[in-house]
């Protein structure tokens, strides 16, 4: 069934997603709220689908007229939100202007970076103290400006041609990931049909909500108990954060304390269970394998540290080296390297008859050739080859060399890709990997391959769109693809997505620009942001300073993690009953792992129970509990948003 998406779908997900872009900076870094913007299901796209369903059905039920828009159109709003919505944070405008600010604004004598400052071109990276000054510290008599007075006093004449010269990298990084997401949507979608456990909620709200049962629907005794938990919780909790007399429900308990400090348990010194009920309910949703693998191998990773040590293999720190993981902090967390390439070997495997007849295609155009993406696979493909390209050539205009910036834009997009399908396949609301993509290269052939310019720039470029993957593009733009699946109009929504993007980005900036002059970098809760960007740059010095060279214990684990990935991707492959899915192994080191690993326990627990002793009836009952789950904790998160936007007092329902 195909449905037609009138041109009111696409405006107004296109106004509301560039809007969170623009606010979302003022409620996560100066409010410190629940973030709007936050993991692959960010909260305030969700609050508004849920409230425009609930709205627009109330005035269907007044008016007695068909609502203003349909489910499918609801749908397609909240993915153009979801799209672009992570851009106005950890998607790129959280660390862009620390990022392209700190080499001058952080130079001194103890760290050297004045040496980074030539390799840098100024055009890029500003060098202008009374212009980064205002950005760090705010502008002069901010305290007694409005809104206006403080957009008009920010020095447009000198951030313009820096935004403009960046607006290129990033817009043309954006139109490659979409090309990627053109690509495989066809792959995932219509051959592999893997489950889009994210999804599967919103999805089911549209059904309800086109057939005129949608407050039946959220009605439901089971929907009702599950709803009840999270409201209880971020009752008292909220409430407590407000009026510390008020006792609260601990959402985080430290576990650590119950294993011994040596011996095989050792590694658990630092475990926590954190209680998300909204993670609960997406790891219901989620496959058996895929649930059980997350926890059942974040576990094993555990296990691994207390044997490594109880078996006195002294491993040195040193063997590390230098890596610009976000969280990798010992040597065999590697193994991830060696599994993420296995495992993207394994998905082009899966893909290798449609990438095959796709290149085909480029070469003897096929016009009856129609893939699910907004593009055809011909040019999907060919976009995506270009944008590599035109990015190796803008890299190349700023003094990389050709061989590193072939290499990292590889190691970006492989990255992506393999984060995609995490996401979409495994329903993880909060990705996060320990290693950098560039972390492979640096791994396995040294830091010399990438030049002076190619480590200090690359290392830049990785940062800023790259890393952070919590809150990266691809995945979302693979979920827009599944929900363009039976539209009519899907060119229409690509080009949608295109300017929602472009706007977004200007929207980001604005927003931002506007934050960090209004207050001052140093006044916001930037701090993670300035002390992982000043980690790349120190890294990068250090790199300079002493080249990194392949250590044997890295390789090793790195060979180790290639080969019990082969072995689970295999096994996956060959026997239907194998129960373990291997994309719980890339994970099992993750600071996502750390905080969903009990989640996923719970969710999988209750999801194998239920279909063991209860079948397919009981499970679709017993789903609307967990559903009950999301939209409780993500209903509270959007209402605690918005009670600290008056009171000014943070509560987090939802991870930051």
């Amino acid at each position: 069934m195909t449905h037609t998406i009138r041109p009111r779908a696409f405006l107004s997900g296109l106004i509301l997603g560039v809007a969170f872009c623009a606010v979302t900076p003022f409620a996560n870094s100066y409010l410190r709220a629940t973030p709007l913007a936050g993991g692959h299901f960010p909260l305030a796209a969700f609050f508004a689908f849920f409230a425009s369903a609930v709205i627009l059905s109330l005035l269907a039920k007044v008016t007695r007229r068909a609502p203003l828009l349909t489910g499918m159109e609801l749908l397609a709003a909240w993915a153009l939100m979801v799209v672009v919505s992570g851009i106005g944070f950890t998607g790129l405008a959280r660390t862009f202007f620390i990022n392209i600010s700190a080499p001058a604004h952080f130079a001194d004598a103890s760290n050297n970076w004045a040496d980074l400052l030539p390799l840098l071109p100024e055009a890029l990276y500003p060098r202008n103290a009374t212009a980064l000054e205002a950005l760090y510290g705010g502008l002069p008599d901010k305290a007694g400006l409005s809104v206006m007075q403080t957009l008009e006093r920010i020095p447009w004449s000198f951030w313009l041609p820096i935004l403009g010269a960046w607006s290129v990298f990033i817009l043309l990084a954006y139109a490659t990931l979409f090309c990627l997401a053109s690509l495989f949507t066809t792959q995932w979608v219509v051959n592999e049909r893997i489950n889009f456990p994210l999804l599967q909620m919103p999805k089911l709200l549209a059904e309800a909500y086109d057939q005129q049962r949608l407050f039946s629907f959220l009605g439901d005794p089971f929907l009702l108990c599950g709803l009840c938990v999270p409201v209880f919780i971020h009752t008292l909790g909220g409430l407590a954060a407000h009026f510390p007399t008020v006792p609260a429900l601990p959402t985080e308990l430290l576990a650590g304390s119950y294993f011994p400090a040596t011996g095989f348990l050792s590694g658990f010194q630092k475990l926590k269970i954190f209680i998300y009920p909204a993670f609960i309910g997406f790891a219901f949703i989620a496959t058996r394998q895929v649930s059980l693998s997350f926890w059942l191998f974040f576990l094993l990773a555990g296990l691994l540290t207390g044997i490594l040590q109880a078996s006195g293999v002294q491993i040195p720190d040193s063997a590390l080296g230098t890596l610009f993981g976000p969280v990798i902090s010992r040597p065999e967390e590697t193994q991830v390297i060696g599994a993420s390439v296995v495992f993207f070997c394994f998905m082009i495997w899966l893909a290798r008859e449609y990438l095959l007849d796709t290149a085909r295609q480029c070469l003897r155009p096929d016009p009856e050739a129609i893939g699910a993406g907004w593009l055809s696979p011909r040019a999907s493909m060919l976009g995506a080859v270009a944008g590599m390209a035109a990015l190796c050539a803008w890299s190349a205009f700023w003094g990389m060399g050709l061989s590193a910036s072939v290499m990292l834009y590889a190691a970006f997009f492989t990255v992506m890709l393999v984060v995609a399908k995490l996401v979409c396949q495994g329903g993880i609301p909060y990705a996060s990997l320990n290693t950098a993509p560039s972390d492979a290269a640096l791994s396995l052939f040294g830091s010399r391959p990438f030049g002076t310019v190619g480590l200090v720039l690359g290392m830049s470029l990785q940062k800023m769109l790259f890393v952070d993957v919590r809150e990266s593009l691809l995945p979302s733009l693979v979920h827009a693809g599944k929900i363009s699946e039976t539209m009519r109009q899907r060119r229409l929504m690509g080009l949608a997505i295109a300017a929602a993007l472009v706007l977004a980005v200007a929207a980001s900036f604005l927003g931002m620009l506007y934050i960090c002059h209004r207050h001052g970098i140093q006044e916001l809760d930037m701090d993670w942001a300035t002390r992982t960007t000043q980690n790349v740059y120190a890294n990068s010095r250090r790199l300079l300073e002493a080249a990194h060279t392949p250590d044997n214990w890295i390789l090793s684990f790195i060979l180790v993690g290639a080969l019990v990935m082969l072995a689970l991707v295999l096994c996956y492959y060959l026997f239907p009953w194998w129960p373990i899915h291997p994309i719980g192994y890339m994970l099992a080191f993750s600071s996502s792992m750390r905080i969903l690993w009990f989640s996923f326990l719970v969710g999988w627990a209750c999801n194998t129970l239920c279909l063991r002793y209860g079948g397919t009836f009981l499970y679709r009952r017993v789903r609307l509990i967990f559903i009950g789950l999301i939209i409780g904790d993500f209903c509270m998160g959007a209402f605690w948003a918005m009670i600290s936007h008056k009171t000014g007092i943070s509560y987090l329902v939802l991870p930051s």
